[in-house]
């Protein structure tokens, strides 16, 4: 293919789909379509024909219709030169972006009523009415087509110029060389139809043979017919009647060859065409170096360049042919005229008008630079701190931070004043979200707006995605998002969702239902990004809707605006669905609001009116409302008077909401910003996808991943690992036990649960270590075949069971990189929980153990203290391979609207016997010996005594009949005030943490300890034992107490302390605070990426190496 001359440079990544009716060979229409495609193609753009119908001979430039799978980010264009059967059908109801090319359509007066070119004609031009309003962009082949356009009401923006291309034909050169023409000969091509106006021309002609027959000496009308069209045997006996039979030769169709040689003969080309929207002819004539004279009507003048003294009559064209005839220079002149002409019309001068028009539809490289994150906030201050601490990791810095403060009271004004050097402020007095997000666009001054709430995290390379998209994909694109994991969580709250005229939501649509049966695509208000240009364009948010629909109505009113709204699968981020004023529980909403802004939006839109409209409005609302409340209260999970007062919050919210639809919308035109970009400036210090580093592919060996699997410190530990590696825009699989082959999937998160395999046998009786070594050798099979899948970069696993043990053994160069991180050992645990287990067994756990830590390319202790543990036990010492790293999770607590903030109820909804409002000391884990429980329980015996308002809470599973024993330890009286749960689920737990006073964390031995963490995310300060790990984690006097374990007396003391000093509580809950940040999963996760960077490099330095000896030894 021959490289274009013209640059485009676009990263537009979609495909440009041409659509028509019939691609046919030697057709002007079909010559162009294919011609387009080549130039596309030499554009670097990918591009396809789709035809219903073909000839043979074009047959490879072209796929079948029925074969046509539109995605939103094409570009159709769609040749339209009569009524479309077949293309309409495919097209248009596909949310895409749509080209018209308009070829015109001849008026259908033209021909007899009745006939087919009169229903066709007439057809068409009422499908082109109908359909325009469906395009988002028109070509037309001369400006002459582009008016009719425009007068059906499209606005010239959105027009261009894209004339037919006529490239001079091999054979044209010769024939404007020789000398064969006949003095005299006219020529007309086209097919004979009324349009044409060939009686018109043979009328003409007859005149001027009778009055000059040297200048009108013979007549070709070179084109088909149809024998039985009136205006056929219309143009016979106007041949008859000038008796001119032996002058006018009509000769059907004819081959391309035969054509030239017309052109050959001929001494001029004569139209009277009185309907053209372009013209080809004309241009061909040209080409073979023959004069045009043509009557300026429609588009003809247009097409040969006239602009002054046009040939608009009759006599106008008899005596510019009587002129041509006599002078020569004249005849000479106006074939060089006219080839200049012919120019406009040439590959390359139709290929910058291609692009041209392409820029108004495709983004220029980097069209879009920066971006705008809007956070609307209101009393939610440490979340908004959070998000705003994450936004400082984004791969691509091309972003600033607008926060817009609702009328806070809760310190929000600290955490903006903190941050007011790099970010914009505005102020909204209202609790209306409409009117704050339209604030942050009046301050936004990026390319694209981007909306984030304040409890959500967006990705590391959330900005970058933002960026990449809007510039691959058409200009049409109005608004993007993409899907949430949803609190705390590796699920989603949502992928994509439809909404209708009736405010009905089809949450995780199917792609292809957008646009079908009135559904249109509406996004999650806290993942939406916005064309600055377009946001603005349709006057941004409605302020009628203080909360809920707000985004949904935007996105429904730009995409009527003809804007598209469109879905990216991996345009992340995490939604906590913090609780607010407007969502306080399972069933505590803001219904008033709710149901005024769903009243509203159906008013707006539905089309139903009155007493239709109010009696569809109290059935949606008793169906989705009121029912759920009705069977809550039957159960008993509310009350009757908040049942009452819910349903009178419906019902005259639905009302206010039809009152406020009298003034829809309710929108005001928007700033265009301040004027001033305020770049965020980010923090990161570690190596950044798509910066430092490739995406990685983590794989993590584990028994433990909750909730997919079973759940543990080290289940917790890779949880919170895996959650911040996505963050950070890597992709992570953990393969575990499960009891069917299973993968799920949720973007770059996987789990792929594999059915354990006996492939070992021990027959001298070893269990324990040989079901642990079964597992290793199935994970090693999972693993192989994943990594055929998708390369691994780095394979994680644990020393506890040593899963990773048979991959470790494998050859270096023949597996990933395998990180082991060391936790509590197997002869630790086996001393502490007092394990019966036979010598040799013993043996084959401990060995097994050294044997994976040796093999192990990066040994990573989670604490000091188990580094040391190791070291001792196992009889190996650190090398360059060992990087301590603590653990981390984090900062943040997970809570769930659906059970509520604060309440402490049970799984079933029950109230417990204890309260937010009590002053309890907590312990939450299995209680056992070990865990310190009974030490515990001894001091309580004092605690509780002196501070009677004192309550004891133990939430865990009891393995060791603690419930029982506690009663011989404490008596009935304090018993009254201590708490046994049992095993609690994570909701409730974090809830206790929150409620707590404190956390006791009295266990003889912890490798770490997560427990003192997911305490400091609460604030909650944690006397602990000084054991183990646990003095690396709680920091005596700063974020806790320490005591001597198994001191009960100690332990107590230190209890009281935090009961009854309120400045010492204060204190160590701020201290405990500011060590969760110390040891947030985020830093956890930096040290890892940190440290699988430098294993790819040590790896690529070795591989490097081996070649280089390899080199060696071959010369």
């Amino acid at each position: 293919m021959q490289k274009s001359s013209v640059m485009f440079d676009t990263n537009f990544s979609g495909r440009i789909l041409q659509l028509t009716e019939a691609l046919d060979f030697g057709d002007a229409v079909s010559n162009q379509v294919v011609a387009l495609d080549q130039m596309f193609k030499g554009l670097g753009l990918q591009s396809q024909i789709y035809s219903k119908w073909h000839h043979q001979s074009v047959g490879q430039y072209r796929r079948n219709l029925e074969e046509l799978d539109i995605q939103d980010n094409d570009v159709l264009i769609v040749h339209f030169a009569g009524y479309s059967e077949h293309v309409m059908q495919a097209y248009h109801t596909k949310r895409c972006t749509k080209i018209c090319v308009y070829h015109n359509i001849t008026p259908h007066s033209f021909f007899e009523k009745g006939t087919d070119l009169y229903k066709f004609c007439l057809m068409g031009r009422e499908q082109l009415r109908e359909i325009a309003p469906s395009f988002d962009y028109f070509w037309g082949d001369s400006e002459y087509n582009l008016q009719e356009i425009i007068d059906l009401g499209v606005s010239p923006d959105r027009c261009s110029l894209v004339p037919i291309i006529v490239d001079a034909p091999e054979s044209a050169a010769a024939v404007r060389a020789s000398r064969n023409r006949e003095p005299g000969h006219w020529l007309f091509l086209g097919r004979v139809a009324a349009n044409k106006g060939q009686v018109d021309l043979v009328q003409m002609f007859a005149e001027m043979h009778e009055s000059s027959p040297q200048v009108a000496a013979r007549l070709s009308i070179v084109g088909g017919f149809n024998p039985q069209d009136p205006y056929y045997q219309k143009l016979l006996a106007t041949i008859k009647k000038y008796k001119v039979e032996h002058l006018v030769d009509i000769t059907g169709k004819v081959p391309d060859e035969a054509i030239s040689n017309h052109f050959g003969k001929a001494f001029v080309y004569v139209s009277l065409s009185r309907h053209e929207g372009f013209g080809v002819p004309l241009i061909e004539a040209t080409l073979h170096g023959l004069p045009v004279v043509g009557l300026h009507n429609t588009a003809i003048g247009e097409t040969l360049g006239v602009k002054d003294n046009p040939l608009d009559s009759i006599g106008k064209l008899k005596a510019e042919i009587a002129r041509l005839a006599r002078d020569e220079a004249a005849y000479r002149n106006l074939v060089e005229f006219q080839r200049r002409n012919t120019e406009r019309f040439t590959s390359d001068a139709v290929r910058k008008r291609v692009v041209d028009a392409l820029r108004k539809v495709l983004p220029a490289a980097k069209r879009f630079t920066t971006v705008s994150i809007i956070i609307c906030t209101y009393n939610r201050a440490d979340l908004l701190e959070r998000c705003l601490d994450y936004l400082q990791y984004q791969t691509n810095q091309n972003f600033e931070v607008v926060v817009v403060n609702g009328p806070s009271n809760d310190g929000t004004d600290a955490v903006l004043e903190r941050y007011k050097d790099r970010i914009k402020i505005g102020s909204n007095p209202q609790r209306n979200l409409a009117i704050s997000r339209n604030i942050g666009i009046d301050l936004a001054d990026g390319d694209l707006l981007a909306f984030i709430d304040d409890d959500a995290l967006p990705f590391d390379d959330w900005v970058e995605t933002l960026l990449e998209e809007f510039n691959r994909r058409p200009l049409t694109l109005g608004a993007l998002g993409g899907p949430a994991y949803y609190a705390g969580t590796l699920r989603y709250q949502s992928e994509d969702i439809g909404i209708n005229k009736f405010a009905e939501a089809k949450v995780n649509i199917d792609s292809r239902e957008i646009g079908e049966n009135g559904w249109e695509r509406s996004l999650l208000g806290t993942n939406t990004c916005f064309s600055a240009e377009a946001v603005r364009a349709v006057n941004g948010f409605d302020e009628q809707f203080d909360y809920f629909l707000d985004e949904s109505e935007l996105c429904f009113r730009m995409r009527q605006a003809g804007y598209l709204i469109a879905y990216r699968p991996d345009l992340h981020l995490r939604h906590e669905f913090a609780q607010s004023h407007n969502r306080g529980g399972r069933y505590n909403y803001n219904w008033f609001t709710i149901c005024k802004n769903t009243a509203y939006f159906i008013a707006a839109y539905s089309g139903l009116k009155g007493a239709e409209l109010k009696k569809y409005l109290d059935r949606r609302m008793q169906s989705e409302r009121i029912a759920p409340l009705a069977a809550a209260q039957r159960a008993g999970e509310i009350e009757g008077d908040e049942y009452d007062r819910h349903l009178e919050a419906i019902r005259s919210g639905v009302e206010q909401g039809l009152k406020d639809a009298a003034d829809f919308p309710k929108t005001r035109k928007l700033k265009k910003g301040t004027g001033r970009f305020e770049v965020f400036t980010g923090a990161a210090g570690y190596p950044l996808v798509g910066c430092d580093t490739p995406r990685l592919h983590v794989c993590i060996v584990t028994k433990e991943f909750p909730p997919f699997s079973g759940s543990g410190g080290i289940g917790t530990l890779y949880y919170h690992l895996a959650s911040e590696l996505l963050l950070m825009g890597h992709q992570v699989t953990v393969v575990t036990p499960g009891g069917r082959d299973f993968v799920y999937r949720c973007g770059r998160f996987s789990v792929r649960h594999v059915p354990p395999i006996t492939n070992v046998t021990d027959t001298l009786g070893s269990t324990g270590f040989v079901n642990n070594l079964n597992w290793g050798l199935t994970a090693l099979r999972a693993v192989a075949e994943l990594h055929a899948e998708h390369r691994i970069d780095v394979i994680e696993s644990a020393l506890w069971d040593t899963e990773a043990l048979p991959i470790a053994l494998l050859p270096k160069h023949e597996r990933p990189p395998v990180v082991v991180r060391l936790v509590t050992p197997f002869p630790v645990a086996a001393r502490l929980n007092g394990w019966q287990v036979p010598p040799r067994e013993a043996d084959l756990f401990l060995t097994g153990e050294t044997t994976l830590i040796e093999h192990a390319d990066l040994v990573v202790p989670i604490s000091e203290s188990i580094a040391k543990t190791i070291e001792t036990e196992h009889g190996v010492r650190r090398d360059a391979r060992w990087r301590q790293s603590h653990c981390g999770i984090a900062y943040w607590p997970f809570f769930d609207a659906q059970n509520g903030y604060s309440a402490l109820e049970d799984s079933a909804g029950k109230p417990l016997k204890i309260s937010e409002d009590m002053k309890f000391v907590l312990f939450v884990g299995r209680l056992e010996g070990r865990k310190g429980v009974g030490t515990l329980l001894d001091a309580a015996k004092r605690f509780l005594a002196h501070d009677t308002d004192a309550h004891l809470v133990l939430a865990g599973r009891d393995i060791e009949n603690w419930t029982e024993r506690a009663k011989d330890v404490l008596g009935a009286s304090l018993m009254q005030r201590v708490h046994f749960l049992g095993s609690v689920d994570d909701q409730l737990r974090e809830k206790l943490l929150h409620a707590a006073h404190c956390v006791a964390f009295p266990s003889q031995y912890e490798s770490f300890g997560l427990v003192p963490l997911e305490a400091f995310v609460h604030g909650k300060p944690v006397i602990a034992s000084r054991a183990g790990a646990i003095p690396e984690v709680v920091g005596d006097g700063q974020s806790g107490l320490l005591f001597e374990a198994g001191n009960s007396t100690e332990l107590a003391d230190q209890v009281l302390r935090v009961l009854t000093d309120k400045t010492l509580h204060a204190r160590l809950s701020n201290g405990a605070r500011a060590q969760i940040r110390k040891f947030s999963s985020r830093n956890s996760a930096i040290r890892a990426v940190n440290a699988y960077v430098a294993l790819a490099r040590e790896r690529e330095d070795a591989r490097g190496a081996h070649e280089d000896i390899k080199s060696a030894v071959k010369v």
